[in-house]
């Protein structure tokens, strides 16, 4: 299932939904003309006149509603993780603990190869602008606490903090094979995933859901229903011991 860009869901809102004020009206046009061009040019290149020209608006109009083109851009990037991101990853399907993490994380995959240029906009400029930065880490906060709530819930006895740190190490493992695969494509990487097999999203993402169920609650999930690739991962972990 494929899911529509960012830019694709602000434009129905604003065809569907358009604000009553002529000035809100712009704002919105503004917000999603921005989206777009982070989208197709990326933070560092985009000019407010290439915002401007999108939304078929005056230049000097801009700075009536945003001071330059990082405060636009931090907005529209925050508007897409509280609103489009959250709205597609909730709530998460599922009667199993691995079902629930398979949906989640092939949504994540869909969001970001939906939205590969804006995922590249908050990996790469967060070094550099940091509203960026604060924004990845406050959706990375928000999906690990979930994560270390799930497993907290059938490991009541574990160690909390140990739980929270693991909850934020399995984002981070989703986190940076989307970004290997989708945003910013790694060659060697997706030359290993192709002789496994794994080289389509729902694959990966499942064979990723896979070591995230081993290593959070320690057994393998059913197999029947999981691709080769999955399944194969699925068998590597549950042969491997630490040494003694």
């Amino acid at each position: 299932m494929q899911l529509q860009s960012y830019s694709s869901y602000l434009a129905a809102e604003l065809r569907d939904n358009p604000p009553r004020q002529k000035g809100q009206r712009t704002r919105a046009r503004l917000l999603l003309a921005a989206a777009q061009v982070l989208e197709e040019r990326g933070f560092h290149a985009m000019r407010v006149g290439d915002i401007t020209a999108q939304a078929e608006v005056a230049e000097g109009s801009f700075y009536v509603y945003f001071k330059d083109k990082t405060e636009i851009s931090v907005e529209a990037l925050a508007r897409f993780f509280d609103d489009y991101v959250a709205k597609a990853m909730t709530p998460a399907s599922g009667d199993t603990p691995f079902a629930r993490i398979r949906s989640t994380n092939r949504l994540w995959f869909r969001v970001c190869r939906a939205n590969p240029g804006l995922m590249k906009c908050v990996f790469q400029v967060g070094d550099y602008v940091p509203e960026f930065l604060q924004i990845s880490q406050k959706i990375n906060r928000r999906w690990a606490e979930v994560v270390a709530e799930s497993i907290q819930r059938r490991r009541a006895e574990d160690d909390p903090d140990a739980v929270r740190l693991a909850g934020y190490m399995l984002v981070a493992m989703a986190d940076e094979i989307a970004r290997k695969m989708i945003v910013l494509p790694d060659e060697s990487f997706i030359e290993v995933l192709a002789r496994m097999g794994a080289d389509a999203d729902d694959t990966l993402s499942d064979a990723v859901s896979v070591v995230w169920h081993q290593l959070a609650y320690g057994d393998a999930p059913a197999r029947d229903d999981l691709p080769e690739a999955a399944v194969r991962l699925a068998g590597f972990l549950s042969r491997s011991r630490p040494a003694v």
